[in-house]
Formats: structure tokens, C-alpha cells, sequence
């Protein structure tokens, strides 16, 4: 049993220290370079929305602007059986953005808006809109963050490397005021990090679905029940032999949530979706298949088995207390350490996660994010084994 309980302890340093670590000094010692040049061609911007009345206006014309600067060709904005009037203000905001062009006499992109009766979900209304765009370079973004100016641009310019067919952006947290905020801001500077080393190394299993770029002929039609389409079309064109990079320098900026609740949504949705590519496309646990196979279990899939690597860490570790005593040598013994202090590890994190929205502390954030997260785990994991997988997202 100690060598049972050695290997569960070495799996979760492996986890969360060892792989950092060890991507970080690969990309060093084997980092490829990206080959960056002006990009000729122009893109198009994508973007699925459900009930984002009170966005849409304000992310038509940040991109209207920046397209006076920017390659932005064609803007295809996808509304996904909205019951809030989007449509409505949505027109109405290009209407007056029109009148705004025509006096400047300035060009402006196509944009067209597809609305849809019946709600299907964002990856069925993704596979529309990549039909309508007729640009080399198809821009993925989401409604609510703000696109820093130039960001498109240097998206592009990775582009000058035939290698590449995905960019992910970078989303940066513009402040973070309460627990929650400041751990989901830390853990997610962690995330930063490991995607950072996997970039230069050679790819990223994913993008940042805020903001990413990539080629129209590695886009394909996804699922329509995909729940992560920021991973499964990086994945698919990673497959075909492209790279997907990191570029910290084309930035979007958003708030974190204020509470943990709130977030474990959000994280039970993805993680569910990570599990759910398994099926939608097997490819990616191939070895052979999958370039970045390494990056893809140590990043993607191990993760999804810390909490119960934890649970069994503990349940080895008292087992040996109750068989071989608590002290041994008139010391603690090493398993008895292992126990109690993982009981009050858990315990300081649960009452972290619970204090989260009114204590500002950084390091109750963390605390409180590491229960969050895995907590998310557990319950994506039972998403994954039932099957409920579902498409539309509920705020």
C-alpha cells in the first residue's frame, strides 16, 4: 500500500507542478519560433449570440471601428433563438452606424445578421455562419469582452507561418476586487502560463474561445451538441498536422465572476465538453494521430481525474493509519501527515469556497478555487457518464 499511496501523491504533483514545470523547460530547450509577417488577406469575425440585447450594439461598433484600422472584411453575427429583441437593437445599431459611415464617407465590412426561430446552440449556429464567410481567416469571439485595438492584426500575423492554422488571443481580467474575482484571476495567470510554454513548445490543445483566429480550410462543421467548440475545431486542425499557438499580445478584456457558484457552471460545462470530445472525436487519445497526444493527457485529461485521485490519496492514507498506527519511530508517520494534512487542506478550501464572496483575499481565492474547480470536476464527470450534454448554454 505505501507504494500505492506514493504513485497517487507523485500523480498529483505531476498534475499541477510537474507538467508546468516540465512544458516550461521543453519549450525552452525545443521551443519553435513562429514565423510573423504582415497578413494580405482580410478575415472574417464570427459570433453566436442568445439574448445579448444589451451587448450586441456595443461589440457591432467596437468592431466597426476597428475595422477602419483592421483587416475586418465580413462580420456574420449569428442569433440563436433570442426572445430579448437582439435582432431588433441589433439592426438599429447598424442603422445608425450606416448613417455615422455615409457622412464620414468611410468603407465599412459586410455584416450580416442570421437570426434563428428555434434555439439550437452555438456550435449549430457557428457551422451556419461558416458557411456565409468568405474571407481566408474566420475570427471567433464571444459578445461580452472587449477587443483591445490592433489585437486582430497581430492575430493575423502568425499567419505569415504556414504551420500555424490556429491563434488563440489572450483574455486578461481587467479587475478583480473579491475572493472569487482574485482566484479565478490567479488560477487562470496559472492557465496563461502552461499555454504560454505549450505554444512555443509546439501547440496548444485549445483556444480561448473570447478571441481566436484561424484558417477557413481547418475550420470544420463541428457537432451540433459540441459543448466546447474553442477546443474541439483547434483539436481538429491540430489533427490535420497544423499548429495551434498562443499570441499573449491580442488581448481581450472581461471581469472574472464575482462568485464561485457562478463559475463552477461555467467550469462544469467545459469540463463536461472535454469529456465529451473523447466521443466526438476519438482521434485525439490516439498517439499516433495526435501530435500533441503528450500535451493533450498530461493538460486536458489528467486534470479531469484530480478529484478523485485526492479522494483516493486520502482513503490509501488512512487505511495505513488504521493498519500501521498514526506513529512510527516516535514520529508522525509520513501517511498520518498525508491524511490529516489533506483533511485540513479540504477543509480550509471548502470554507474558503463558502467566504469567497466576502473576503477579498487573494489567497482565500485560490483556496476557494481549488474546491470550485474540483468540485466542477465531479459533477462534469457525472455530465459525462449519464450523457447530458446539453448544447444550450443557461446562464
Amino acid at each position: 500500500m505505501p507504494w500505492v499511496l506514493a504513485m497517487l501523491i507523485a500523480l498529483l504533483a505531476y498534475i499541477y507542478a510537474g507538467y508546468p514545470v516540465l512544458i516550461w523547460g521543453l519549450s525552452r530547450v525545443r521551443g519553435r519560433p513562429v514565423r510573423k509577417g504582415p497578413f494580405a488577406g482580410g478575415a472574417a469575425v464570427l459570433i453566436a449570440a442568445h439574448n445579448e440585447a444589451e451587448g450586441l450594439p456595443r461589440k457591432l461598433r467596437q468592431l466597426l471601428e476597428l475595422a477602419r484600422r483592421e483587416p475586418i472584411r465580413e462580420i456574420r453575427i449569428g442569433l440563436d433563438g433570442c426572445t430579448d429583441g437582439s435582432a431588433g437593437v441589433l439592426r438599429a445599431a447598424l442603422a445608425a452606424a450606416g448613417e455615422e459611415r455615409d457622412e464620414a464617407g468611410a468603407a465599412a465590412p459586410e455584416v450580416r445578421i442570421l437570426e434563428y426561430a428555434e434555439r439550437r446552440g452555438k456550435a449549430a449556429v457557428l457551422n451556419d455562419l461558416l458557411e456565409t464567410a468568405g474571407q481566408p481567416i474566420l475570427v471567433l469571439m464571444d459578445v461580452r469582452q472587449r477587443v483591445e485595438e490592433g489585437a486582430i492584426s497581430r492575430l493575423l500575423d502568425n499567419f505569415a507561418d504556414e504551420t500555424v492554422g490556429v491563434v488563440s488571443g489572450e483574455l486578461v481580467y481587467e479587475s478583480a476586487t473579491g475572493g472569487a474575482q482574485k482566484g479565478a484571476q490567479s488560477y487562470w495567470g496559472y492557465e496563461k502560463f502552461i499555454r504560454n510554454c505549450e505554444s512555443r513548445f509546439w501547440a496548444v490543445p485549445g483556444a480561448t474561445g473570447a478571441l481566436y483566429a484561424i484558417r477557413r480550410e481547418c475550420c470544420e462543421k463541428i457537432p451540433e451538441n459540441t459543448l466546447v467548440d474553442d477546443v474541439l475545431i483547434p483539436m481538429k486542425a491540430v489533427l490535420r498536422g497544423f499548429r495551434c499557438i498562443f499570441e499573449p499580445s491580442a488581448r481581450v478584456f472581461d471581469l472574472p465572476t464575482t462568485h464561485f457558484e457562478q463559475e463552477g457552471l461555467r467550469k462544469r460545462r467545459t469540463l463536461a465538453g472535454i469529456w465529451q470530445i473523447g466521443r466526438l472525436e476519438p482521434g485525439i487519445y490516439c498517439i499516433r494521430g495526435n501530435r500533441i497526444w503528450f500535451q493533450w493527457i498530461s493538460h486536458k485529461f489528467m486534470r479531469l481525474l484530480t478529484p478523485f485521485l485526492v479522494i483516493l490519496t486520502l482513503l490509501a492514507a488512512g487505511w495505513m493509519e488504521f493498519r500501521l498506527g498514526a506513529v512510527t519511530g516516535g514520529v508522525w508517520a509520513w501517511w498520518s501527515v498525508v491524511l490529516w494534512g489533506g483533511l485540513a487542506g479540504l477543509a480550509a478550501s471548502g470554507l474558503a469556497y463558502g467566504a469567497g464572496r466576502r473576503v477579498r483575499s487573494r489567497l482565500v481565492g485560490l483556496l476557494g478555487a481549488f474546491w470550485s474547480v474540483n468540485w466542477a470536476l465531479v459533477q462534469a464527470a457525472g455530465d459525462a457518464w449519464t450523457g447530458r450534454f446539453e448544447p444550450r448554454w443557461k446562464r
